[in-house]
């Protein structure tokens, strides 16, 4: 008789599983069909799908459900960004958190009128100030084009350190063309360290 083991699923985190805050925006921590919900824009936006290395340039509705797969409140989180100023959402960050302690991060502002005015920084602020004091997050990680300037100007104005380069990486199903990648990473405890010195800073 052969069992099947079920992987034992995690209860939501009380911690991380609260509201974040900025001057200017609500991060929603987002439902499964909220999560569908706020990145529903993306789902036929070729510029979007294409700079989040995704592997079609456009999805059904259905298809889509697949691929956003269920926020459990644990391991993987959507937060709808919502501007206070016009009430409505203007992008959809994504955190996946594995059992080492790595979060990879993942920004798209999908409303273009807010393209070039600091969500990026101040929403992934607001995030990496709420995760790096949970115990369960011991690292920042992502990965980017290397044609996605914006993306790779706000790393490294954030302070992430590039740790790889891989040549030819990605297929583009958009482009039709071999893509290079650049991984980042941040330790939780460097960036609470330069968060501490900035505070430091500007109470001087």
């Amino acid at each position: 008789m052969v069992l099947k083991l079920m992987r034992r699923k995690e209860p939501p985190d009380p911690y991380l599983c609260k509201p974040i805050i900025t001057d200017r925006f609500n991060l929603v921590n987002c439902t499964r069909q909220q999560a569908i919900k706020s990145t529903a824009p993306w789902r036929t936006d070729s510029e979007i799908l294409h700079n989040l290395m995704m592997p079609k340039a456009a999805y059904t509705d259905f298809q889509w459900v697949k691929v956003i797969g269920r926020p459990d409140g644990h391991s993987r989180f959507f937060h709808a960004i919502v501007a206070k100023e016009i009430k409505g959402t203007i992008g959809t960050h994504r955190v996946t958190i594995d059992r080492s302690g790595n979060a990879s991060l993942a920004l798209v502002i999908h409303a273009r009128s807010w393209w070039g005015k600091d969500v990026f920084e101040e929403v992934r602020t607001g995030l990496m100030d709420h995760f790096s004091a949970s115990d369960r997050v011991v690292r920042f990680q992502g990965r980017v084009l290397s044609r996605n300037f914006s993306s790779i100007y706000n790393y490294n104005k954030m302070g992430f350190r590039m740790i790889g380069y891989d040549r030819k990486a990605w297929l583009s199903p958009v482009t039709d063309e071999h893509c290079d990648t650049i991984y980042y990473e941040m330790l939780a405890e460097d960036w609470q360290k330069k968060r501490n010195g900035q505070d430091k800073t500007d109470a001087q």
